[in-house]
């Protein structure tokens, strides 16, 4: 299994925080976001990545490198980060889709217990989700009974949502083929600028995926400046 970390993005609503270096590169107690993320994996056994950059890509690369060898790793350009969105750059990443891989975007801060959750063998790829009342902005899981997820969307009635996706997944190999035809048609639509989540919904209608609890693990996205001071505040080792 490997991780595929989107970390293209300039983080613009971070960046009178950032100055210049991409948001991932944010120091949250002893290590960067990113950083916290590479030891996760680690934590779980997971030693493979693939990394999608775009801006100030050589210092982000650097950067990454100071954790892991490039033996454990490839690097992939997004060269219009400026103008697209994590569909595009995970379509960008396809032809790594050769193995079990665990998703996430750069700046995700998560304790390692997440990914243990998913990261063992599995009949069914699994999203993580957060058991709550969403708001309009989120993005939500529509699921059945056994847990599976029949869609995933902002644009759903939180009334009938289960909670908010957390933007950590585990894709296994049998379905990739199928995956990649969806991020594919996204791009052949217009859809560069749209989140990857634009796939996934399509993907769950003909493949059983299946939603897992995170039962309040600490996980945050850190988009503004107060949830990088709520995630200082949860992550403070």
């Amino acid at each position: 299994m490997k991780a595929i970390i989107l970390a293209a993005g300039m983080g613009k609503r971070l960046q009178e925080v950032s100055g210049n270096i991409p948001k991932s590169m944010i120091k949250i107690g002893k290590n960067s976001i990113i950083h916290h993320q590479i030891e996760s994996c680690l934590d779980v056994g997971i030693k493979d990545f693939v990394f999608v950059l775009g801006y100030n890509k050589e210092l982000l690369q650097e950067h990454i490198l100071e954790k892991i060898t490039p033996e454990q790793v490839k690097f992939v350009e997004n060269p219009i980060y400026y103008k697209t969105n994590t569909l595009y750059s995970l379509w960008l990443a396809r032809k790594f889709f050769d193995d079990d891989f665990i998703y996430f975007n750069a700046d995700v801060l998560f304790k390692s217990e997440l990914l243990k959750k998913i990261s063992e063998k599995s009949e069914y790829s699994q999203l993580l989700l957060e058991t709550k009342q969403c708001g309009e902005e989120e993005v939500k899981m529509i699921i059945d009974k056994n847990k599976r997820i029949l869609e995933i969307s902002k644009n759903l009635d939180f009334r009938k949502c289960a909670g908010e996706f957390i933007g950590i997944g585990k894709f296994n190999y049998k379905i990739l083929n199928k995956f990649a035809e969806y991020l594919q048609y996204g791009v052949d639509t217009g859809q560069e600028n749209n989140y990857f989540e634009f796939a996934v919904n399509l993907l769950v209608k003909d493949c059983y995926i299946v939603a897992v609890p995170t039962d309040n693990i600490p996980c945050i996205e850190i988009d503004f400046p107060q949830d990088l001071e709520k995630a200082k505040e949860m992550f403070s080792y």
